[in-house]
């Protein structure tokens, strides 16, 4: 019972997941609803889009490492890895080998903003995110930070019950980490592990 690894889950999932959530969930709903009223006026509503599109991103890593953290790796070996955000990595071109600017890598950074964008777009870890974050994480945060707040202060009183509420809430963390990794990376989680 005193050990770091049974509150950790504790506190992510009655505190901060709820905070996380939220922020994430009022962020993409803002940008999303500004960003479809302002598409008459084109470039706004592209950039409202774009935010749209890199903060979802953003907070897709963000929950990857988040659960990574508090909850240990999932079930599958190792489904967390660096999520890129905006800057991709491309094959390198014969005139790049030939001229020696490549240092011996076979893939650099895309430097053009343009590609990177459109492949940001085309991608569609991006769009899983959106609707993770704006469908499947309020649903599994709220009904877990409302359970876990009426149950964990009567168990602490009670005193006997502590140690099954925290295995039982270190249980239901790795349960929704991995609902976290295949809802985030979803079919490129699912390449990755059948080519192992």
């Amino acid at each position: 019972m005193r050990t770091l690894s049974y509150y950790k889950p504790l506190i992510h999932l009655a505190l901060l997941d709820f905070i996380f959530a939220l922020s994430a969930w009022s962020y993409l709903i803002t940008c999303i609803t500004t960003g479809v009223s302002l598409l008459f006026a084109l470039p706004l509503g592209l950039i409202f889009c774009f935010l749209t599109v890199l903060g979802a991103r953003v907070f897709a890593r963000a929950e990857l490492a988040l659960q990574t953290y508090f909850h240990g790796p999932p079930v599958v070996d190792s489904p967390y890895c660096p999520y890129t955000i905006f800057t991709r990595y491309r094959i390198v071109k014969h005139e790049e080998l030939e001229a020696g600017q490549c240092d011996g890598n076979t893939r650099v950074k895309e430097t053009s903003f343009l590609k990177n964008t459109r492949s940001m777009f085309f991608d569609p870890t991006s769009y899983q995110a959106l609707f993770y974050f704006i469908v499947i994480k309020p649903a599994i945060c709220l009904s877990l930070t409302l359970f876990l707040l009426t149950v964990t202060p009567i168990s602490f009183v009670l005193v006997l019950p502590v140690p099954l509420l925290l295995k039982t809430t270190r249980r239901i963390g790795v349960w929704q980490a991995n609902i976290a990794v295949e809802g985030l990376m979803g079919s490129e989680w699912y390449r990755q592990y059948q080519r192992l």
